[in-house]
């Protein structure tokens, strides 16, 4: 074991037997907050203005058939023109049926768009176009190292987990003209390392559950290594891109959150 997982077992044993672990093992990772953000895109053709996006990231579905109701019914009441998933779907390979029907769920008009995170490539035995595949039926077009149009004159890229350097951003823009405004996906805030020579309208990521145990004494990013540990949550610029890291709804290691609340961000974009 870890010196990190040692602490972090010593530190869910002891909050675990408090009121807050009781709050943060029944309530809050069923609280699901949704943060609503007006993004300007540079270049945005201006019938695009208004186009409405959802975010959603690291469900970590493991196949015990929550197909979190909750959350599809508050991202149906949002009517999103296209959803955006930022990895860590399953913890388990059993679990990508229940995935299929949360995806199923819901059916944007621009399609729903996702990226592979690094659980998705541990339950798969990074056999990932298991995944890619499979969620084909339920209309997600995982994006691979590679790009498409979102709508004429928008693209979209997504990369590979980059806490896993799996990213390569290069090739994911390779068939986007330079002129063209584009938004990145990635699962992780290590993309920032790829991003020193090409800008994005806007880069999204998932994979920190922004922190999940965030205690007086104790902060979550500390088990996080590189950018990871220090793009926790919310809006940053990076290099000329504005990223924004979303704390996902699931849980890993503990199945508690604590000052974290899960998370559903809604983006509407407008031309700059």
């Amino acid at each position: 074991m870890t010196r990190r997982g040692f602490l972090l077992g010593c530190v869910g044993l002891g909050v675990a037997t408090t009121p807050v672990g009781l709050y943060g093992a029944v309530y809050e990772p069923h609280d699901i907050e949704i943060v609503r953000r007006k993004m300007a895109i540079p270049k945005l053709p201006s019938r695009l203005d208004g186009l409405t996006a959802v975010q959603i990231s690291d469900l970590h579905l493991s196949g015990n058939g929550d197909l979190h109701s909750h959350l599809v019914d508050q991202v149906r009441k949002l009517k999103p023109d296209t959803i955006l998933f930022t990895g860590d779907l399953i913890d388990d390979q059993s679990a990508i049926g229940d995935g299929i029907d949360i995806f199923r769920s819901w059916q944007p008009p621009a399609g729903i768009w996702a990226v592979p995170g690094n659980w998705d490539h541990t339950a798969t035995a990074d056999t990932i176009d298991i995944l890619v595949n499979r969620l084909k039926s339920a209309k997600v077009r995982f994006l691979v190292n590679e790009s498409a149009q979102l709508e004429d004159g928008l693209w979209i890229a997504g990369v590979d987990d980059p806490s896993s350097s799996l990213d390569d951003v290069s090739a994911a823009i390779d068939s986007i003209p330079a002129a063209a405004p584009r938004i990145l996906l990635a699962h992780s805030p290590d993309i920032v390392t790829s991003l020193q020579d090409t800008t994005f309208g806007l880069v999204l990521a998932g994979h920190t559950h922004g922190g999940q145990v965030n205690l007086p004494f104790f902060n979550g990013a500390w088990l996080k290594d590189g950018p990871s540990s220090e793009y926790i949550q919310g809006l940053f610029d990076v290099h000329g891109s504005p990223l924004y890291v979303n704390r996902g709804i699931g849980t890993t290691k503990l199945p508690i959150r604590i000052g974290a609340r899960p998370e559903i961000t809604h983006f509407t974009f407008h031309a700059a």
